[in-house]
């Protein structure tokens, strides 16, 4: 029995001996057979380093303000009746907005006409008597002058149920609704803000420096956080002739259109005037470009034996404009680079191109509609 057992023991050692050392066997050969291949190789886009002529620019920082802007206010006391607009509301020139009681001022203006209708009689009366030489000249003098008192008294009273329609100045964009239906309004109470929206000036300063550089007319650039990689344009419309002599800058103003509403009164923007100038830079898309504490460094693709392969390299940077940023060292014109699929690549790892889907490289991209 004994001899029997250790026969099976035997058997199971040499049994689970030859499984372990065949798994062991193909575990190793598997490991052989990947470090032989390699890793595996990775699929990118590529772009080339290219030459372009970038116009000289001046920098500086804005503020966007309407082309008219006015807060609408109560011109006399007066109660509320009726409220003909809504809080947002676009309005054309001349829209009324709010209407006041104007009962009172109708009641006197009744009382005037009544009055106007006797001073025509006397004077009229007066007028026969002094031509038959009745009455003094000094009295038809007297009668013209309660004519015109009367006269004027109705078109003051006139004028005060006019101001009692609130209309727009000028057409554009209504604010918050400050006040409410059956308010009691006293003169100079506000009631609304409208901004004329249709276009719009960006207030900014240069240095002084910048004055034999810029003048009227310039076209500008400016991007706002509200639209990220998108460029409005406008022109320099005014220059202040006044230095500030507390900081030594230029103010200026440039106008631009905004017809479709998407910049409003009070945003801050970036904001750069082209100069006539022009210099040939190195660009590259900022896709491209990985950015790190170490420094800033891109994939370059170079040819190998098993084929091409991606080699990093460590560039300096300038510029920014748009999807494209400068390149002042590093690399040089007609260079293939790596565009997209950098995260997966290591220092000389191979690579597959694949460019059926660019990457966006202009210097004033549109907003993705998509």
């Amino acid at each position: 029995m004994n001899k029997r057992m250790l026969v099976m023991v035997i058997a199971l050692a040499v049994f689970f001996g030859g499984l372990f050392g065949y798994k062991s066997f193909v575990a190793q050969q598997s490991q052989e057979a990947m470090a032989a291949a390699g890793p595996p190789v990775a699929t990118v886009s590529t772009a080339h380093v290219r030459t372009e002529a970038w116009a000289e620019e001046l920098s500086g920082v804005a503020t966007l303000k309407s082309g008219q802007s006015v807060n609408i206010s109560a011109l006399l006391d007066g109660q509320i009746t009726r409220l003909h607009f809504k809080s947002g509301d676009e309005v054309a020139r001349g829209a009324l907005l709010v209407s006041q009681d104007i009962a009172e001022d109708k009641a006197v203006l009744k009382a005037l006409r009544a009055d106007l209708r006797l001073a025509e009689i006397e004077l009229g009366r007066i007028e026969q008597l002094v031509k038959n030489r009745l009455v003094p000249q000094s009295d038809l003098d007297v009668a013209k002058s309660k004519l015109d008192r009367v006269l004027a008294e109705i078109e003051n009273r006139e004028a005060a149920i006019s101001k009692k329609s609130i209309r727009a100045p000028f057409a554009g964009r209504l604010g918050i609704r400050q006040v409410n239906l059956g308010q009691y309004l006293e003169a100079a109470d506000a009631i609304v803000r409208l901004e004329s929206l249709d276009s719009l000036y960006a207030d900014f300063t240069l240095p002084q420096q910048a004055f034999r550089q810029v003048r009227v007319g310039q076209p500008v650039k400016l991007t706002v956080d509200a639209w990220v990689n998108e460029s409005f344009t406008g022109k320099i419309t005014a220059i202040e002739p006044l230095v500030d002599p507390a900081t030594r800058n230029l103010l200026l103003r440039a106008e631009l259109t905004n017809s479709d509403g998407r910049l409003q009164p009070g945003m801050f923007a970036q904001i750069r005037v082209s100069l006539p100038a022009s210099n040939d830079v190195l660009i590259v898309p900022q896709a491209a470009a990985a950015f790190s504490p170490f420094g800033t460094s891109v994939f370059v693709v170079e040819s190998s034996d098993t084929g091409p392969v991606a080699r990093s390299v460590f560039i300096t940077t300038g510029e920014v404009r748009g999807d494209l940023i400068e390149v002042t060292s590093g690399l040089s014109a007609g260079q293939q680079i790596v565009t997209a699929g950098q995260l997966k690549l290591r220092d000389g790892a191979s690579i597959e191109i694949d460019n059926s889907v660019s990457v966006s490289s202009s210097e004033t991209p549109a907003p993705d509609e998509s």
